[in-house]
Order: C-alpha cells, then sequence, then structure tokens
C-alpha cells in the first residue's frame, strides 16, 4: 500500500459513498448521522462475513457473504469522498466518542483487494506508525 496526499487525490460524483464495517447497531445509527451530515448519502454496511469480497464489487453492490474467517476490527473505507469531509467525519467522531475505527480511502491499489486484505492493511500500518516503524505491502 502506498501513501498518498488526500489532497491529491481525484474525486468526484460518481460512487460517493462510505463502507461500513462491523460495526453494531447502536454505532451504525450514529455513523450513518454523520455521514449524512458531512453530505454522503450512501452507506454500505459490512460484517466480517463479508470479508471476501473485493472492494469493487462492493462498490458494484456485489457481496460475497461466505467468509468464515473474517477480520472483526472496525473499519470506514470511504469512495470518493472529499477530503475535508473525511476530516470533519474524523471529528465527529472524536465528539461522539466513538472508538477510533481504522479508516480508509479506496485507492486504485485497494480497489482489487478483498475486505480483509484492506482491513489487514490498516491493522498493520496501525501498529507500525505506533512503533514509529515504516511500512511495507
Amino acid at each position: 500500500m502506498s501513501f498518498q496526499d488526500i489532497k491529491k487525490l481525484s474525486t468526484s460524483d460518481e460512487n460517493v459513498c462510505a463502507i461500513l464495517y462491523n460495526f453494531n447497531n447502536k454505532e451504525l445509527t450514529m455513523l450513518k448521522n454523520i455521514c449524512g451530515l458531512i453530505g454522503v448519502k450512501e452507506k454500505i454496511v459490512l460484517t466480517p462475513k463479508n470479508g471476501n469480497s473485493l472492494i469493487k464489487d462492493v462498490l458494484e453492490g456485489k457481496l460475497d457473504d461466505n467468509c468464515e474467517n473474517g477480520l472483526t476490527n472496525k473499519a470506514v473505507i470511504f469512495n470518493n469522498v472529499d477530503h475535508a469531509k473525511i476530516h470533519s467525519f474524523i471529528d465527529a467522531l472524536k465528539k461522539f466518542r466513538i472508538s477510533n475505527p481504522l479508516i480508509a480511502v479506496v485507492t486504485e491499489t485497494s480497489v482489487n483487494w478483498n475486505v480483509n486484505t484492506l482491513v489487514s492493511n490498516l491493522l498493520e500500518e496501525r501498529e507500525a506508525l505506533k512503533a514509529g516503524k515504516p511500512v511495507k505491502h
């Protein structure tokens, strides 16, 4: 996975959405409200059973729900969402005291990964950042 300046990522109105992975009903309600406040209308809710679904398939509404070993971490994955809206979302998470989920933006590389691979890479990055080590994917 490569890091890119979020301000330089191109966005369009095509398929603007947030993928909400492994949240309980109470958390989903709050996250959906926050998404609405920042102008992200489409929300795709996934569970660990969807762990084998490719991100590009998720964006097309094609979900694989046969994963038996999906990761149980919570993640929010944005697709074509403006960087300012993502920052507003993160600020709102803090205000509503929602514990720190993994957050990602769909990239040219990650769109071809399955959900488990993406969440696994996000976990690896988080641990490396905490330890002050470089991340290699």
